[in-house]
């Protein structure tokens, strides 16, 4: 029987909603009309239409859908798996979600405490 490694599939989710994050400059507690606030300014700013036709900016351009996608309907894409992460830790408040204790400590507040 072939055994999951269901904790290096967790960390990979894990980097997956924060480098998605990153992107879209958001918190862990943003709502949904956050997250298309967000989506909506950083696609203009980053729009190959208003850039020149960059390269860089139509890659950027495609992250920025890739992240919204992730953080909305849970769709990953191979381009943000291969987006290298900022160095920023993303910190929620007083958590820093950016490593595996961190998280744990934001879940089990979010989720089990009074």
């Amino acid at each position: 029987m072939w055994a999951r490694d269901w904790q290096a599939e967790i960390r990979l989710l894990q980097e997956r909603e924060t480098k998605a994050r990153q992107i879209l400059g958001v918190s862990d507690r943003a709502d949904r009309a956050d997250l298309k606030r967000a989506w909506r300014r950083a696609s203009l700013e980053q729009h190959p239409d208003h850039n020149g036709g960059s390269i860089e900016s139509h890659r950027r351009f495609i992250l920025i859908n890739c992240a919204y996608r992730l953080l909305t309907e849970g769709a990953g894409c191979h381009e943000l798996d291969s987006e290298k992460p900022s160095g920023e830790a993303l910190a929620s408040g007083e958590y820093r979600v950016d490593n595996p204790w961190g998280y744990f400590v934001w879940w089990r507040d979010n989720y089990f405490s009074d």
